[in-house]
């Protein structure tokens, strides 16, 4: 049996290039956007940069903060937007002044990055608001200005009203100019932008003022859907990684994150989140800093070095220094889960955008084509009202957020719009056994010993000491066996977590392996002997951990993990709707096919006594051949089988790094809620690819009618866009649809 196993393998940390910089300003070309900076203060352990870009821009703020935090040798970070500047102070024993500013220099211009997470100070107000009332607002009024002028004839002077539309349409220009000539990218947005400006300057001003405010309607509908979604997962989620193991009064206690004091020691054990940035003060350990910095590359952090907030521990154990409380400790794990990935990221959209790209410079010369040969700026006018992707961009992202939003509801969070997309194509779902099919409420039900001169209290206190720092299902249940039984477990001196064998601990001198068959196979150890006491064990459906000091056999551990009360019933429903299912587990093949008969998974769909490389193989062989595959897992040794699955899937039980890497999190720990996931996301498709008809069928008519019958422009608006309006308004659909009663799975209800 595999007690304890590991999500990923130990790779070297890369060596940091480092060049030199002279003077007080720097520049490169291999950064996207330059941000000018000047050192305004320099002694040893401290500099003062003045950054300009700090005044009026709070996102790049919080990820200059982040990025400079992240840096080894860095004590604290200060931002003074005020001032322009930031101030850092340096451990000037590590590195010396030419070395930091060089790093300094590198954070300034990544932290301008759209790639890289903000850190945890908010990047928006505290308000929430993605919408521009003010712009609305001017759409609206330079619209009231045009239609009081035009259809009742009131003398309002054209300058008056050029100068609404002018106003209105100065954001859309503004980012359109960006987009062109900062981008480098021409996309659907220049053909409207020359067709508001052509209707503008012609003096036909109901149409371009109509078409910016149904744009900025559009838009603050799609937004509040999002700031619907956004709030909706972080009441859900916010109490997510609430709680850190602090050391007190020589005792360890799980606590609040609330009531971290400065001065605490807190405690961060494999497969959970590093919950503050704080200096190490005991304790050596693998880091996963791929939200901070992007790397898949783990990194080693000792005694003396920093540590972030929101980072994860692989190996090893680490004791942090609470310094200061304030926003960190108090900020969940929830809102880095939430920010982690786009809700805009679908393949049919990014498609649409592609598409409706390309066709940018085939309808400016189409335009220009037709005015040639017709004279007619009506018709020559035409081909730019095609903006297809307009409509998909706005009615795709509400649909995805209104089904987010209806799953978090019913306590599934799901990450992102392409985590629903694919979801809704699955047609193979990959289950980890222990902890995911089973409760992951393990219990001890016998031990046994390898002679008769070994007691079983002596078997278990032992297995006890080695694992009372491990997070597995099993260990806790060893742990809490010993304690019952009033067994003294025995302080352990160190202990390494190998991947997917086990334990291997240092017990008042000696050498203590606990974990499975193939821990003791690579150790040399003969597990015969317990067969040969205990000839049944060869039958025995019950799993089993193998104990071993100073290279012989102790005994062995059996245990019972009962299967989930729903697992059955949601396994049968995923075989209605003609998905595969399988079952992956470190277990033996007995242990394995006696789970598998109780839930209804096909005997050939087992894979048994599998390491946590093996399933990454298993998962891509499924993929290359051709199966869209979820993987569902909950322990630190699924995280990396996760990583490489279509759609990753994990319990809000699980460990830290298993909920940071699934694409959805369960949030009632109800295997329920995937089937439930994917009747939604695929009810949600099918809306989708409706939205998408009813916003670009009437788009291409009304363009193809304007060339032929040279159509009234402002009929083209009304036509395009009232119907982008009715797809907008259909995506909110999902909104309504709800969970039946008795967890029934999820229907419309019109």
């Amino acid at each position: 049996m595999i007690i304890d196993v590991r999500a990923s393998s130990v790779n070297q940390q890369s060596k940091t290039q480092k060049t030199v910089t002279t003077g007080t300003k720097a520049s490169t070309k291999n950064w996207l956007q330059q941000i000018d900076y000047q050192v305004v203060h320099f002694t040893t352990g401290r500099f003062r940069i003045r950054v300009p870009r700090l005044a009026n821009d709070i996102e790049y703020a919080s990820k200059l903060t982040w990025l400079v935090e992240s840096l080894d040798f860095v004590i604290t970070v200060r931002i003074n937007p005020v001032a322009q500047s930031v101030i850092v102070n340096y451990n000037a024993s590590l590195i010396i002044g030419a070395e930091v500013q060089q790093h300094l220099f590198t954070a300034i211009q990544r932290a301008s990055l759209a790639n890289i997470p903000v850190g945890v100070v908010p990047s928006k107000p505290e308000s929430g608001s993605d919408i521009n009332w003010g712009r609305l607002g001017l759409s609206v009024s330079s619209l009231i200005l045009a239609l009081l002028a035009h259809q009742l004839g009131l003398p309002i002077p054209s300058l008056l009203i050029a100068g609404a539309v002018a106003a209105a349409a100065t954001h859309f220009f503004l980012h359109v100019w960006d987009t062109v000539f900062n981008e480098h990218k021409f996309d659907t947005e220049i053909l409207d932008a020359f067709w508001i400006g052509f209707h503008t300057i012609k003096g036909d001003f109901v149409t371009p003022a109509l078409m910016l405010s149904l744009i900025e309607s559009g838009n603050a509908l799609r937004n509040t859907t999002a700031q619907a979604a956004r709030q909706q997962a972080l009441e859900l989620l916010n109490d997510v990684d609430q709680y850190t193991w602090v050391e007190r009064d020589g005792k360890e206690r799980r606590l609040p994150l609330i009531e971290l004091y400065p001065g605490d020691r807190i405690i961060v054990y494999p497969g959970e989140l590093i919950p503050i940035t704080g200096l190490v003060i005991g304790g050596t350990a693998l880091i996963d800093e791929h939200k901070l910095t992007g790397s898949s590359i783990l990194v080693s952090r000792t005694e003396g070095q920093m540590v972030h907030a929101f980072t994860s521990v692989i190996e090893g154990r680490l004791y942090v220094l609470v310094e200061q409380i304030g926003r960190q400790p108090h900020t969940p794990a929830a809102w880095e889960l939430l920010e982690a990935a786009p809700i805009h990221d679908t393949r049919i959209e990014n498609h649409a955008a592609k598409v409706a790209n390309a066709v940018v410079i085939p309808s400016f010369c189409l335009s220009a084509a037709i005015f040639a040969l017709t004279g007619d700026l009506i018709r020559a006018l035409a081909p730019l009202q095609l903006d297809c992707c307009n409509g998909i961009g706005i009615t795709v992202p509400t649909t995805i957020l209104a089904a987010l939003t209806m799953l978090a509801r019913n306590g599934v969070y799901i990450r992102s719009g392409r985590a629903l997309e694919v979801l809704a194509r699955t047609n193979t779902v990959v289950f980890d056994k222990t902890g995911t099919l089973t409760q992951g409420f393990a219990v001890v039900v016998a031990i046994l010993t390898a002679d008769v001169m070994t007691q079983p209290s002596e078997v278990l206190s032992l297995a006890a000491a080695a694992e009372q720092e491990n997070t597995h299902p099993v260990a806790y249940a060893i742990v809490r066996c010993a304690e019952e039984n009033g067994i003294k477990i025995p302080k352990c001196e160190t202990c390494d977590y190998q991947i997917g064998m086990g334990i291997t601990a240092k017990i008042d001198e000696q050498e203590i392996l606990v974990g499975s068959h193939g821990l003791m196979q690579q150790a040399g150890i003969d597990t015969e002997l317990i067969y040969k006491r205990y000839p049944n064990l060869n039958i025995d459906t019950r799993s089993c951990i193998y104990v071993a000091r100073d290279s012989e056999l102790l005994g062995a551990i059996l245990y019972t993990d009962s299967v989930r009360p729903e697992i059955k019933g949601a396994i049968a429903t995923l075989g209605a709707k003609d998905i595969d299912t399988y079952m992956l587990t470190g277990d033996g093949e007995r242990v394995a096919n006696d789970v598998a008969c109780q839930i209804g998974i096909n005997s050939n769909n087992i894979y048994a006594e599998v390491l946590p490389d093996e399933k990454i193989e298993v998962i891509c062989r499924m993929r290359n051949h051709g199966k869209i595959v979820t993987f569902v897992g909950e322990g630190l040794n699924d995280a990396a089988a996760l990583a490489h699955a279509d759609v990753s899937v994990s319990l809000k039980s699980g460990c830290a790094l298993a909920r940071e890497t699934a694409d959805v999190v369960l949030l009632d720990n109800d295997l329920r809620g995937l089937t439930h996931a994917i009747d939604i996301a695929q009810q949600t498709m099918e809306i989708v690819y409706l939205n998408t008809a009813i916003a670009v069928i009437p788009n291409i008519s009304v363009v193809i009618a304007g060339i032929i019958f040279a159509l009234d422009p402002l009929l083209e608006v009304i036509v395009s866009n009232v119907s982008v309006m009715i797809a907008e308004l259909n995506s909110f659909r999902p909104l309504f649809f709800e969970k039946a009663e008795g967890n029934s799975p999820l229907e419309i209800r019109d």
